[in-house]
């Protein structure tokens, strides 16, 4: 590997891009708020809008000044712990400039994107010197995606529609912690295998990889397993290569695991000593799918990247080891018998895009084949999923929008409410308060509620057969009954004579339960 240079045109290049790419990810958000019709409020999402207000609500915490976080979404008095810090974080950003949450989300998304290209423009740089090559490797990294838009159109769902975090675009476009994480880990793995220079050790270097596996270990600390893995083997191969033992790779190895081990073992302890947060890791499963579906997900970027992997293997230079390793462990890790091993995609299209560059690079006759062409044939699941997304904004769907009296009970709670207060309602509209009210719910989340199954039947028998279990276990404060509440029950729902409306308007009625 060699320290990348580059030029001041090529930055100027890559940064012209990387805006115009969050511009373009923004674009469908901003067309959504200015098309919301006069009784609808937008509440600032496309894609999954059930983890996007799951982050409202934890930055909500962090707005009230809190940095433990708790499950809001779970009925359970629990103890809080030091996890998903960088939404508390931005939380406390919010209240400090007083800016909306959801505007704070979208600033940071928008930093976090503009971060990650350049961060891949850096990268791009360290395997290639000509710029033509760096150009290509660039746009078909940011853009790529695989062949989902045609897996739709017959009925299937494959992993380039629904997991964000294995592309850049798609990271970018969904969330902040995502494109903020995956550029971390560029530059862990980046700063671990380039040269130090003349120096026998480049302590702003070290100082660099400590300041970003700290980072890392705020915003998305399960990006230090690949991380690790891929700097473990790579210098093992290495010390095979070359029969000498690898010492930056092995210092700054040690550097990121001195440093990024807290974090690991935080949220392991987080995860198996408090109840609730074991109750709902026990649920957060998020399986691989089957090889094909990456093998569809990743489309001609995966064909052109085993062409690369070929080359890279035959050439064997320091560069090509690293590629072939972070490839191929990211491959295995993606089916080691772990809960999370979905998540450890994350990343995974920086080197196939390398890879497939070099892939292209060898193709015979390509000249016919131009490279706009594969670039659009490489992006068309992301300009689909734009489309789509977009038309459920334009359509109004209801995920995505709240009702105006629906709008104004969440700031009646949000202003009278205590945050501590527990409240009934349903599924949906318990996604929603945590997220723009600050109030605990029942139930609202399929992963963030503890016991979700059972606590989400609990709920529908409350509302359909009078069911009072729920009443009896815990100290409930309010119940929230509006047009969602009413859909839910049919109807039928009637309140205890003994519960007072605490706020009425229009077809929303919070009802203030006795505490006696």
């Amino acid at each position: 590997m060699v320290k990348p240079t580059i030029s001041k045109d090529e930055w100027r290049w890559a940064a012209i891009r990387a805006v115009a790419l969050v511009v373009m990810a923004t674009l469908p958000y901003l067309i959504a708020y200015l098309t919301a019709p006069d009784d609808l409020f937008y509440t600032g999402f496309l894609s999954n809008p059930e983890d996007g207000n799951a982050y409202l609500a934890k930055m909500q915490q962090g707005l009230r000044g809190d940095w433990s976080y708790h499950l809001p979404y779970t009925a359970e008095p629990h103890e809080g712990e030091f996890l998903f810090t960088y939404y508390l974080a931005l939380g406390h950003v919010a209240r400090w400039t007083d800016l909306s949450l959801i505007l704070v989300f979208h600033l940071a998304r928008a930093v976090g994107g503009l971060i990650l290209l350049l961060a891949l423009y850096y990268a791009v740089a360290c395997f290639f010197h000509d710029i033509l090559q760096r150009r290509f490797a660039f746009t078909i990294t940011a853009l790529g995606s695989g062949l989902g838009w045609l897996a739709a159109l017959l009925g299937e769902l494959t992993v380039d529609l629904w997991v964000p975090e294995g592309y850049i675009f798609y990271s970018l476009f969904v969330n902040p912690h995502f494109p903020l994480a995956i550029a971390l880990m560029l530059f862990l793995i980046l700063w671990s295998v380039t040269p130090w220079g003349t120096a026998r050790a480049d302590w702003r270097r070290l100082i660099g990889l400590a300041l970003a596996t700290a980072a890392i270990g705020i915003v998305q600390p399960l990006g230090l397993l690949p991380v690790g893995v891929v700097l473990l083997v790579y210098a093992l191969v290495l010390w095979a290569q070359k029969h000498r033992l690898p010492w930056r790779e092995i210092v700054s190895g040690a550097v990121i695991g001195a440093v990024g081990l807290p974090f690991a073992l935080n949220a392991y302890l987080a995860s198996t000593r408090n109840p609730a947060f074991a109750a709902w890791s026990a649920q957060n499963q998020t399986p691989s799918p089957p090889p094909w579906d990456y093998v569809v997900g990743y489309g001609v970027i995966l064909a052109l990247a085993l062409i690369g992997l070929w080359a890279a293997i035959r050439r064997r230079r320091d560069s090509d080891w690293l590629l072939t390793v972070w490839t191929v462990c990211t491959a295995v890790l993606l089916y080691v018998p772990f809960s999370l091993q979905r998540r450890l995609v994350m990343g995974l299209i920086v080197p196939l895009g390398m890879l497939a560059t070099m892939g292209w690079h060898v193709v015979p006759h390509r000249r016919w084949l131009r490279a706009t062409v594969v670039w659009a044939v490489a992006g068309l699941t992301h300009l689909f999923l734009i489309t789509i997304t977009l038309h459920g904004a334009l359509t109004r769907h209801e995920a995505l929008f709240l009702l105006e009296d629906e709008r104004a009970a969440l700031n009646w709670l949000s202003a009278e409410a205590s945050p501590d207060a527990l409240v009934i309602a349903a599924p949906q509209t318990g996604l929603y308060i945590p997220a723009w009210a600050g109030q605990r719910v029942f139930y609202g989340h399929s992963f963030d509620t503890a016991n979700a199954d059972v606590r989400q039947a609990q709920l529908v028998a409350f509302f359909n057969d009078g069911g009072q279990t729920l009443l009896k276990e815990r100290r409930v404060d309010y119940v929230f009954y509006g047009p969602r509440e009413r859909a839910l029950s049919k109807s039928n729902w009637q309140p205890d004579p003994r519960w007072k409306p605490a706020y009425q308007q229009g077809t929303v009625t919070i009802y203030a339960l006795p505490q006696d």
